[in-house]
């Protein structure tokens, strides 16, 4: 078996259908580089989530049973299990509503790292596009955020490379000793990237543009399927609209009823 260059680690909790789209997508376009999946299943009980996830034969899954956080604080939880039970070089923190949608979308992360050895991480903050109204508020806020972090002990107001796609140097987090989790109250991956940062190495901020043209991230997709966990109704029937559209496409709803993407011995197709 070919050593894993990347393992990418995928929380999860009770979204069989969006497990589904974003592994069979992560089998049918990832053709060029070495990769594990861990998916970290959060005690679902749903009665379908664990029965999917046991039958794909290519991952590997860790099932948690107790002890688990609530919603942010497991999701941390479940990547710092992940990351430790790794086995490659390179660390992918991935959402199950992050789907890859072209066949360089993980080669594209990889390169990254090619242009500086001090480079410890890569990834986006906000994976979406905004209206030019929206993105002129975003730069204006960002900017005060800029400016007030000057006179915080520590700048943490900046953006930062958020976990729905973040990709990382193992060694870096190991030597630095970085968890996910280390700070039960910061969102996932704040304190990590700041804390790459103090310590003098990269955390590169990727063009949203160009990853968006290779994966599309389902804003709040866990949300929209289980709004029991708190979702306002707008973002539920937002979500709704948005997703429902995402998985009519013809090339999406192809790789979601592809079952064959499920076995161990599939062949991924080029796009």
């Amino acid at each position: 078996m070919t050593a894993p260059l990347v393992s990418i680690v995928v929380p999860h909790f009770q979204t069989p259908e969006l497990a589904r789209l974003c592994l069979r997508s992560i089998r049918h376009y990832t053709l060029d580089v070495p990769y594990e999946v861990i998916v970290v299943d959060n005690n679902s009980r749903d009665g379908r989530s664990l029965d999917y996830l046991r039958s794909i034969e290519w991952i590997r899954l860790i099932e948690r049973t107790e002890g688990v956080g609530a919603m942010s604080l497991g999701h941390k939880e479940a990547v710092d299990i992940g990351f430790a039970a790794a086995r490659g070089p390179l660390l992918l923190s991935f959402h199950t509503d992050t789907i890859p949608i072209q066949k360089d979308w993980l080669s594209w992360h990889v390169q990254q790292f090619d242009s500086n050895p001090q480079i410890a991480a890569v990834g986006t903050y906000k994976l979406e596009f905004k209206s030019p109204w929206s993105q002129r508020l975003q730069y204006w806020k960002e900017s005060v955020l800029r400016w007030s972090s000057r006179k915080t002990e520590n700048g943490d107001h900046r953006p930062y490379i958020r976990s729905h796609c973040a990709l990382y140097r193992r060694e870096v987090l190991d030597q630095l000793g970085l968890r996910y989790n280390a700070n039960p109250k910061e969102t996932a991956g704040r304190d990590v990237h700041f804390a790459i940062e103090r310590s003098g190495y990269i955390a590169k901020m990727l063009s949203i543009s160009e990853t968006m043209s290779r994966v599309t991230h389902l804003n709040h997709g866990t949300m929209v399927f289980l709004p029991e966990l708190g979702a306002s109704g707008r973002t539920v029937r937002r979500g709704q609209s948005r997703i429902q559209q995402f998985f009519a496409r013809p090339e999406i709803r192809a790789i979601y009823e592809d079952d064959s993407l499920d076995k161990l011995d599939a062949l991924s197709r080029a796009a």
